[in-house]
């Protein structure tokens, strides 16, 4: 697994929360609360000008292990177990820590959870019922039994790699952490004099519905949905640098994954459309995978550079990459100058 160094570390005494009842709290609670400060500092806004705001806050997590780890000993659980402990309160503690007045909800979409949240920020912000949002995803790998499963239903790499459009791709590894961002309206923004890193484009979610297995991706389903959000904002596939795919390494999901975004992007380009996964990097943050691919679109813009996808010694014959118009990232990509434009999937 990709694992943090110390998931249980956490500065109580910073956030007032009293030892016993940090120790009751789900890690994911404890490591949002540190990401929010530094997303906040990053961004210039003391968290004082943010308090008694309506701020929204949208949080993509699904991984309940640490309640799992606690509620096979009754003698454990203390009077901070239920809010330490329930879903809602991964976004819910954030907005109570930081005085927050906005919609604070939790949103378990499974692996795309966090970029469901992202939108679901989005459509807040657009409809002017808050001015600000922190989005975040936060996976922590704290017990086994969701291990057992995913092994035993052969989901995860016997070999430790994630190899996103590889031949050799054998399935994913889980990996935790997590990542925050804030987002503002522009007009918001300018108003306050801050200038932002990037401009979210239009978001969009829809399922799959009945696919031949509960687990198992739609190719079409995925191709509508990039073809409606794309369409309806006008815009031109042409324009666009990259594509952060989902990319997990998996011998079904990759191929439906590009069949998607070649039918709806790379076909109508004039030039291959590169698409990479960080993935390969860092591991499958499931619930976060989404902004942790978000966080390295920004990053690949401001550094004019699209880093390599990671163990693609040979391309997963089954992916018709030429026909697709696609391109998988072996190496670094130089970006061109001017402004850019990338796609994030999940």
């Amino acid at each position: 697994a990709g694992l943090i160094a110390d998931p249980y570390g956490f500065d109580a005494g910073a956030f007032r929360i009293a030892p016993r009842e940090a120790e009751q709290m789900d890690p994911q609670q404890r490591l949002l609360l540190e990401l929010v400060w530094e997303a906040l500092e990053d961004a210039g806004l003391p968290p004082s000008t943010l308090a008694g705001q309506p701020v929204g806050v949208f949080v993509g997590a699904s991984s309940v292990d640490a309640y799992t780890r606690i509620v096979g000993d009754a003698s454990g659980i203390d009077t901070h177990f239920m809010t330490g402990n329930t879903a809602s309160i991964i976004a819910n503690r954030i907005s109570y820590i930081y005085d927050l007045r906005g919609p604070s909800l939790t949103i378990d979409t499974a692996c795309s959870s966090s970029l469901v949240a992202l939108d679901a920020a989005v459509r807040a912000l657009a409809r002017g019922e808050i001015d600000t949002a922190v989005v975040a995803g936060v996976n922590i790998l704290g017990a086994p039994q969701a291990f057992y499963g995913f092994s035993r239903a052969g989901m995860l790499s016997p070999t430790g790699l994630c190899r996103p459009f590889a031949a050799a791709a054998d399935g994913y590894v889980r990996a935790e952490g997590g990542a925050v961002l804030v987002l503002s309206r522009l007009d918001a923004a300018k108003a306050a004099g801050r200038a932002p890193r990037v401009m979210v484009g239009p978001t969009g979610v829809n399922s799959d519905g009945r696919t031949v297995g509960l687990s198992l991706p739609s190719a079409e389903a995925q191709f509508r949905l990039l073809e409606r959000v794309y369409g309806e904002a006008g815009i031109d596939p042409n324009d666009l640098a990259f594509v952060e795919a989902h990319g997990t390494g998996t011998r079904v999901g990759d191929p439906a994954e590009a069949e998607a975004i070649g039918r709806a992007l790379g076909q109508k380009r004039a030039a291959p459309l590169p698409v990479g996964s960080v993935k390969s990097n860092i591991g499958h943050l499931e619930p976060a995978s989404g902004v942790a691919g978000l966080v390295k679109a920004i990053l690949a813009i401001e550094h004019r550079l699209l880093p390599a996808t990671l163990h693609l010694d040979a391309i997963n014959p089954d992916i018709p990459f030429d026909a697709l118009n696609l391109v998988p990232a072996r190496g670094p990509v130089t970006l061109p100058p001017g402004p850019l434009t990338a796609g994030v999937s999940s």
